[in-house]
């Protein structure tokens, strides 16, 4: 009975052995797979994102794409001609003469929403070169104008984002707005020069002028500091509701997204406030979006952040919001999103509107690549500050 009992606990110890010496097999070589994982790892060589393969990461568009152009950086001089940066006063409004005593910015501007900032614009320099005890007085005579902008509460239901900026001038900077004046000579700008190539559409008489617009606004821009040091950046895919929208926005999006998950990538419509755009532009580091009214809203942009304008077929205003990009020391790309050659010269008004509907479907490969380009334009432009 004694010798039954040792053999079977001689025999369960032996299982157990085995059992141990399995086990330390198997951690062994778990431990001897994981070294090698990780040497290989660590040996590994990652291409920097300037050469990465977008055709492994990118997905099919919901529509048929246009490869389009090349990039078109206009806010490098020696690639894209530009009028001059900044423009004289005397420019901006030909009667001006220092030697009156005081004087208005006469409005005479459509109502459409960049071509009111365009106004004002010229206005603010006007308002900054006089005397800081003279008033700053907004002259609207055209009973058409005034019917709109003399009514507040008018001008924010139709022009929600004209009437937020001139009622932040109004109650910030001290703005007057009045269809009658006589205490004084009222000025009245150059014609709209989107046209003649010798002043920039979005003009102003120096940086200070558009810095100190800028602030009335937006609060003061980040450290450059911190900003070299910044490594999730957000990249933003605005669209349009109607007109020149891009139809695969969402996967343009994704695409950006799966390319640089390093970074937030997201989608957003703009609902058309002054508060929103305040709130959303200084953020963005990257923005794309298609040619439109929306694009105003990057004179809020903090310096050096990059914009991505695109065109469809037959609608180029490569020097439009362009200016504005320069004025405020963003980067900026024109992207040409057509199966035919980028237009030389100017595209006459007429062509534009009967193309203004048109939309896009960029190539999402091509995208994904202009978007790298430009979040490595930033870092350099940031590290020169």
């Amino acid at each position: 009975m004694e010798d039954k009992i040792s053999d079977s606990s001689t025999e369960q110890l032996g299982r157990q052995r085995i059992l141990r010496r399995r086990r330390i097999r198997r951690l062994a070589v778990a431990l001897i797979t994981f070294a090698l994982a990780f040497r290989n790892i660590t040996q590994l060589k990652i291409d920097p994102p300037s050469r990465r393969t977008w055709e492994a990461i990118t997905h099919n568009s919901s529509c048929q794409t246009e490869p389009g152009s090349e990039l078109i950086f206009t806010t490098n001089a020696s690639v894209f001609p530009h009028p001059p940066e900044f423009t004289s006063i005397s420019t901006l409004f030909p009667r001006f003469n220092y030697s009156q005593p005081k004087f208005a910015c006469w409005y005479a501007c459509p109502m459409h929403h960049p071509h009111f900032v365009q106004e004002l614009f010229r206005c603010f320099s006007l308002w900054e070169i006089q005397p800081s005890h003279h008033p700053r007085v907004l002259y609207v005579p055209k009973r058409q104008f005034w019917r709109k902008i003399g009514n507040l509460d008018i001008f924010d239901k139709q022009f929600p984002i004209s009437s937020g900026i001139l009622r932040t001038l109004m109650n910030s900077y001290n703005v007057t707005v009045t269809n009658s004046w006589n205490d004084g000579t009222p000025l009245r700008v150059q014609e709209m020069m989107e046209k003649d190539g010798t002043v920039s559409p979005f003009a102003m008489v120096s940086r200070e002028h558009a810095v100190k617009w800028r602030d009335l606004f937006v609060p003061p821009e980040e450290e450059p500091t911190s900003r070299r040091a910044k490594k999730r950046l957000k990249i933003a895919v605005v669209n349009r509701p109607v007109a020149r929208k891009l139809l695969n926005a969402m996967d343009a999006r994704d695409n950006i997204a799966a390319a640089f998950p390093e970074h937030d990538v997201f989608e957003h419509h703009l609902n058309g406030t002054l508060q929103e755009m305040i709130d959303f532009f200084p953020m963005v580091d990257v923005l794309v979006s298609p040619h439109g009214s929306q694009l105003t809203g990057i004179m809020f942009m903090q310096r050096c952040s990059a914009v991505l304008e695109m065109f469809p077929h037959l609608y180029y205003t490569p020097t439009y919001f362009s200016s504005l990009a320069r004025m405020f020391q963003l980067l900026h790309a024109n992207w040409y999103v057509s199966h035919a050659a980028v237009p030389t010269g100017f595209l006459d008004l007429k062509t534009r509107l009967a193309n203004t509907n048109n939309n896009m479907c960029p190539s999402m490969e091509k995208l994904v690549s202009a978007v790298d380009e430009l979040i490595q334009k930033r870092q350099d432009c940031i590290d020169s500050i």
